[in-house]
């Protein structure tokens, strides 16, 4: 029987290199608050029939911000099998309000996958919510003070 008999064709199997990157749970706006950090997860899966070597984890940022990804390298994956590695994202302090994107790069030599979500900024006003509240306590307190002394004359 030779190797390359109809069988053998019809039933062999190419190396299949499919790498995949999911959010976890699968954030489409995250709301972040400058100068804090947001712990998102990322499961890297291996879809092919092949092991995958030497994953190189990154992120394509905005300026201002830190990144970081726990694990940054996977030494291998088997196939059908996936790793989650945390990533810890912190806006830069003086970030304006508004929509950003992080994107998510996962290298090896075999392939290269990439992945991103949008993150919102969203200062923290509680600190200036309970300051305007406070002026707004005291200019009412001193109106009903001066009505009080002056109002009945």
């Amino acid at each position: 029987m030779s190797l390359l008999s109809p069988y053998n064709l019809l039933f062999a199997q190419e190396d299949k290199v499919d790498l995949s990157l999911r959010l976890l749970p699968e954030y489409y706006y995250k709301e972040v608050v400058p100068g804090k950090n947001t712990t998102l997860f990322m499961e890297v899966r291996n879809n092919g029939n092949t092991i995958i070597n030497d994953i190189r984890l990154s992120a394509d940022k905005p300026e201002e911000w830190v990144v970081e990804i726990i694990p940054d390298s996977i030494s291998y994956l088997s196939a059908g099998s996936s790793q989650t590695v945390d990533i810890t994202i912190v806006p830069g302090s003086n970030i304006p309000n508004g929509e950003y994107t992080v994107t998510l790069l996962a290298e090896a030599s075999e392939t290269r996958m990439a992945t991103s979500t949008t993150l919102r900024v969203k200062s923290d006003s509680s600190f200036w919510i309970w300051i305007g509240m406070g002026v707004a306590v005291l200019v009412a307190a001193g109106f009903l003070i001066i009505f009080l002394r002056f109002g009945r004359q």
